[in-house]
């Protein structure tokens, strides 16, 4: 029997294509980084250069590469280049202002170089003596710019606001009027005198003058001015007589003014006066019922003119003592109005309280005619500089407002954005320089002048602002 031959059986296994996986090798990612991180600073370098600008002075002073572009004292920028101007004229200088001052660079922008000056009419630079000149800026509100003119001196007045007012000044000779020189009335200064020079035709000499929005409403057209540079000497039978305005108008010379009472209308910028050499007696007599205001009002409007007041009284039955308050009160055709405390102290049960102001006495004995919020009104009339009810008004929100305390003192402004409305009554971040001298100050909204509340600044007490009913 024979065997079957073998058959050989083939069997083909499944096998896996493999392909190479494609990577980035580590040796791309330096190149990389490297290109972004060039990027980024090329970005950072772009965006903290800031902007290039040239300025034209008369006159280098010692400026030099690398000395700083000011503005309020803090610098803004560097100069980059001192350059001689092609006709010979003067010098280029070419500076960068931070990214953050790029606001500068706008038309009207004032540039001048800071180096010290000392004479009798100015001291200014000294800090110069020591260290290195710099190029100051007071901006302009123009577009922008790149190519600004600078002055050969500083200006004498450093911003100019809206409301202010600009007049001219004729006179003969030009006697002590220089640019810088105050303008005086009742020996306080209310304006400056810009520039000074001869007219068109030279038949006289002709003064720009600077008054303050504050003190516009005092120039009328009757409104007369004289020349108060220098002394004025007197020798007679009791010996030797001198005048003199002040020792500023002395050293820099000056102008003074007055202004009659009952004078028409505000002048408007442009209008001309004639300057005297000296006043007549009568003009320092005259004794207008101006309205002053402030550079953080709206032109044309009044200050307030609070009084100060003390409220004394004894406190406790059987051992009393004296208590007294101190605080701010405004005359109104209704009454004294001023702080609950000062005018109502609750404290004073057993005597009545007695409330001093304006040189006078008042027993406080009678029931308030309305209170409200911490402020009352009294039926008392002590000072014929009435707040005409016409003038206030009731805030709904809160506003940029102007706190009036001692007249002779500067008003503090309060913005809306320190204010926090809670209960009727305004509270102010206790960050504003606020303390118990401002107790019963008048509140003005800076809108438009008026009366809006009293500012409250009691013991144990949040600061506040007590707004008025309606």
């Amino acid at each position: 029997m024979s065997e079957a031959p073998s058959r050989s059986v083939t069997v083909t296994l499944p096998t896996a294509a493999l392909k190479p996986r494609r990577r980035l090798g580590l040796i791309w990612l330096l190149p990389a980084a490297t290109l972004l991180l060039a990027g980024w600073l090329g970005y950072r370098a772009l965006s903290l250069r800031g902007v290039m600008i040239t300025v034209q002075l008369p006159e280098g002073h010692g400026l030099a590469v690398g000395d700083d572009v000011r503005y309020r004292g803090t610098p803004v920028g560097e100069v980059r280049r001192v350059d001689i101007t092609g006709d010979l004229d003067g010098i280029r200088v070419t500076a960068s202002l931070t990214a953050q001052a790029d606001r500068l660079a706008r038309g009207g922008s004032r540039f001048w170089v800071v180096r010290p000056q000392v004479s009798l009419g100015r001291v200014a630079g000294l800090e110069t003596l020591v260290g290195p000149r710099y190029l100051e800026v007071r901006p302009g509100r123009g577009p922008r710019q790149r190519h600004f003119v600078g002055l050969a001196e500083p200006p004498p007045v450093g911003t100019i606001e809206p409301g202010d007012l600009e007049i001219v000044l004729e006179a003969g000779q030009r006697g002590s009027l220089r640019p810088g020189a105050p303008v005086m009335y009742r020996q306080v200064q209310v304006g400056t005198v810009l520039s000074v020079g001869l007219t068109s035709d030279g038949g006289a000499v002709e003064a720009r003058v600077h008054i303050e929005k504050a003190y516009a409403q005092l120039i009328r057209r009757q409104t007369r001015f004289w020349d108060v540079g220098g002394i004025e000497a007197q020798l007679g039978l009791r010996g030797l007589s001198i005048q003199v305005e002040s020792l500023q108008t002395l050293l820099t010379g000056g102008v003074a003014l007055a202004t009659p009472p009952g004078a028409d209308d505000v002048v408007r910028t442009g209008h001309r006066f004639a300057l005297r050499a000296a006043p007549q007696a009568e003009w320092l007599e005259w004794q207008p019922m101006a309205v002053i205001g402030s550079a953080l009002l709206p032109p044309g409007a009044r200050l307030p003119s609070p009084l100060r007041a003390k409220t004394g009284w004894k406190q406790g039955r059987w051992l009393s003592r004296e208590r007294q308050r101190h605080g701010w009160v405004l005359q109104t055709s209704q009454g004294l109005l001023g702080p609950t405390d000062l005018l109502a102290p609750a404290e004073a049960d057993e005597e009545p309280a007695v409330l001093e102001v304006a040189g006078r006495e008042l027993a406080l004995d009678e029931e308030p005619v309305w209170r409200h919020e911490g402020i009352v009104v009294i039926a008392a009339h002590v000072t014929d500089a009435i707040w005409p009810r016409s003038r206030r008004r009731r805030a709904q929100e809160a506003e940029d407002c102007l706190v009036v305390g001692d007249p002779a003192a500067a008003a503090l402004p309060l913005a809306a954005a320190r204010l926090t409305v809670q209960d009727g009554v305004w509270l102010v971040d206790p960050a504003v320089p606020v303390d118990e001298t401002w107790h019963g100050a008048c509140v003005l909204s800076r809108v438009d002048g008026y009366l809006i509340g009293l500012l409250l600044v009691e013991e144990d007490q949040p600061v506040r602002v007590a707004l008025l009913p309606e």
